[in-house]
């Protein structure tokens, strides 16, 4: 039920992001970076479930948009920090009524009370999944669905 409610949510966000000049993954990589969920594009792959390879397109083309900057100031040069530029934030920011619309549409043939408990029984869903975590190495981008 939840694979299915993800993916009627995700193709009704994505075609509200459609409408605009900016897709709803690029939107997402700009929330994760500015909730702090992460801060490198390894992190970044492995959250949005994208391959290095499409991570690092994603990143060069915010980094073009100048909302993204990629930061090698750490003592090991090989970790590449992403930054959320103002511009970065701004757009971020922008877009999130796109999402809260798309929830609000959806959510409307339920009471106040009923929408609330739903939120804290995914909360407690999730952060009992984060719990019992399989370690990186045996999680893999399609198992992650």
């Amino acid at each position: 039920m939840l694979r299915r409610i993800n993916k009627l949510m995700l193709a009704r966000v994505e075609a509200r992001f459609a409408d605009g000049d900016f897709g709803f993954t690029p939107w997402l990589a700009l929330k994760h970076l500015h909730d702090g969920v992460v801060a490198t594009a390894g992190e970044l792959a492995r959250e949005i479930q994208m391959t290095t390879g499409a991570t690092t397109r994603l990143i060069d083309g915010l980094e073009a948009l100048d909302l993204v900057v990629r930061d090698r100031g750490s003592a090991d040069r090989r970790v590449v920090r992403l930054t959320l530029t103002e511009a970065g934030t701004a757009k971020y920011l922008d877009r999130i009524s796109v999402l809260v619309t798309a929830w609000n549409e959806i959510l409307v043939d339920f009471e106040r009370d009923e929408v609330d408990q739903l939120v804290q029984l995914l909360t407690k869903l999730m952060h009992s999944f984060e719990r019992h975590a399989l370690p990186q190495t045996e999680l893999q981008p399609e198992q992650a669905e």
